[in-house]
C-alpha cells in the first residue's frame, strides 16, 4: 500500500489537533485488553542509526517508546503490546516519519527510502492494515478534492474580475457537482473503517459536522454501545454530544441578550418569525467578510416583518468590562452600526448552541426549532445571500 507523508491529526472543535495522553495507556491498562502488534522495516537506502517507534502525546508531540539499531542488511522490527489505540510514529534515524493509526494487533511491514536524496524526497509502503490503507485512499482523495477547489477558486476570482456572470454560475455549479461527488466517494470508504481509530479520524477530519452529523451520532452511539472507553473513544463521544447543542431539527436554546442600546432581546419573543443568528467577534476576519453579503440579505427582507436577523457578537478577547466598549468602537469606526448587535458577553448563548467557530449562522423557523446551521465564509456575498435566501424562504413556509 503505497503512502504519501501526512500529519495525522485529530481535530477538535474544528480548531485544534490533539491526541492521547501519554500517561492514558497506564490509566486505562487494568480496564483495556492489550493487544500485540509487530513492525518490520526495510530501507532501500543505507542509513545508520536507529529507528523510533515513537507516541504522539496530548499536544502532538512524539514522545519515544522504544528504539532499534539498524541492522546490517537495513531491516528493523519492533514487537509490543498496546493498551488502548493511538497514533504513532516511526522515526528513521530522524531523516523520515511515516504516521501509523495503531488499533493494537496489527502486523506491519514497511518498505521505506529511510533517507532523501537531492533528486528525490524519500517514500515509503506500510502493508499489513486494511484500515490504515482505506483510511489513507480517503487521504487521497481529499488531496485531489483541495486541488479540484484551488483551481476552482483562482478560477473563480479571475471571472470576478471580469465581471462575467454567466461564467461565475458555471464555476459555482461545477463546485457543487466535484463536493457532491467527494463526498459520494469518501463516505462510504469511511463507513467501512467503523469505528476504529481509523475510522473516527477519518469522519472527524472529512465529513462536516453540520451536513453529517447522523454519522458522528451514530458512531458516537456505537462507541458506547460497545464499551469502548479509550482516549479517542471518550474525546469522540464528549464532542459530539457537544454538537448535539444547536443541532438541526432541535429546539433553539432560549436566551435575552443586550443590544447596543440598552434593550434586551428575548429570542422566544420572537416567535413565529424566522430568525437568522450571526455569531460573530471583532478579531474574526471570516466573520468581518461575510458582513456585506449579509447586509445585502437584511436589505432583501428589511421590509418583511417575519424576518428577524440578530448578530450575536461573542468570544471576544477582552475582559467583560471592556466588552461592549469594544464592540461599539469597532461597529463604529467600520460602518456595521446599522445591525442588529447583541452581546453574549462570555459566550455563554454561544456555548448553548454548540459553536465551534465563527462565523455561525443558524435559521430559526417559526415553530422556535433550528431549520439550518453553517460556519465559516462562503466565499462572496452572492452565495451568501443565496444561502440566506434559501434558508429563509424554506423556513418561513
Amino acid at each position: 500500500m503505497k503512502q504519501s507523508i501526512i500529519a495525522i491529526c485529530f481535530l477538535v472543535f474544528g480548531l485544534a489537533c490533539q491526541s492521547q495522553p501519554q500517561g492514558a495507556a497506564k490509566a486505562t491498562a487494568s480496564t483495556s485488553t492489550e493487544k500485540t502488534f509487530t513492525i518490520k522495516g526495510k530501507l532501500n537506502n543505507q542509513v545508520s542509526g536507529k529507528v523510533y517507534l515513537e507516541r504522539m502525546n496530548d499536544r502532538n508531540i512524539p514522545m519515544k517508546i522504544d528504539s532499534v539499531t539498524i541492522a546490517a542488511d537495513q531491516t528493523f522490527s519492533f514487537k509490543g503490546d498496546i493498551p488502548e489505540p493511538g497514533i504513532y510514529q516511526v522515526n528513521i534515524a530522524n531523516q523520515q516519519l511515516i504516521g501509523l493509526i495503531l488499533d493494537g494487533g496489527e502486523n506491519l511491514s514497511i518498505v521505506a527510502d529511510g533517507v532523501s536524496t537531492p533528486d528525490k524526497a524519500a517514500s515509503f509502503s506500510v502493508d499489513g492494515s486494511a484500515k490504515m490503507s482505506k483510511f489513507n485512499q480517503i487521504v487521497a482523495e481529499a488531496q485531489k478534492f483541495r486541488q479540484v477547489q484551488v483551481n476552482l477558486e483562482e478560477q473563480f476570482s479571475a471571472v470576478v474580475k471580469k465581471k462575467d456572470e454567466k461564467r461565475k454560475k458555471e464555476l459555482q455549479q461545477q463546485y457543487v457537482t466535484a463536493e457532491e461527488s467527494y463526498y459520494n466517494t469518501i463516505k462510504p470508504m469511511i463507513a467501512e473503517l467503523g469505528t476504529s481509530l481509523a475510522g473516527l479520524i477519518a469522519i472527524n477530519n472529512f465529513l462536516n459536522p453540520e451536513k453529517d452529523f447522523e454519522v458522528f451520532a451514530n458512531a458516537a452511539a456505537q462507541l458506547e454501545k460497545d464499551g469502548q472507553n479509550h482516549f479517542f473513544a471518550k474525546l469522540f463521544i464528549q464532542d459530539v454530544k457537544r454538537r448535539s447543542a444547536g443541532s438541526v431539527g432541535s429546539i433553539a436554546p432560549d436566551f435575552s441578550l443586550v443590544d447596543m442600546n440598552g434593550k434586551n432581546v428575548k429570542l422566544s419573543d420572537l416567535k413565529g418569525k424566522v430568525v437568522i443568528l450571526d455569531f460573530w467577534a471583532t478579531w474574526c476576519g471570516p466573520c468581518i467578510m461575510s458582513f456585506p453579503g449579509m447586509k445585502q440579505a437584511m436589505d432583501k427582507y428589511k421590509n418583511n416583518p417575519n424576518v428577524q436577523f440578530l448578530f450575536v457578537n461573542t468570544y471576544e478577547r477582552v475582559e467583560q468590562g471592556q466588552w461592549k466598549e469594544t464592540v461599539n468602537s469597532f461597529v463604529n469606526q467600520r460602518g456595521f452600526n446599522t445591525f442588529p448587535i447583541i452581546l453574549d458577553i462570555g459566550g455563554t448563548v454561544a456555548g448553548s448552541y454548540g459553536v465551534n467557530g465563527i462565523p455561525a449562522k443558524f435559521c430559526i423557523d417559526k415553530e422556535g426549532k433550528i431549520k439550518f446551521k453553517s460556519t465559516g465564509f462562503l466565499g462572496s456575498s452572492e452565495l451568501i445571500v443565496q444561502e440566506m435566501t434559501k434558508w429563509i424562504d424554506e423556513a418561513g413556509k
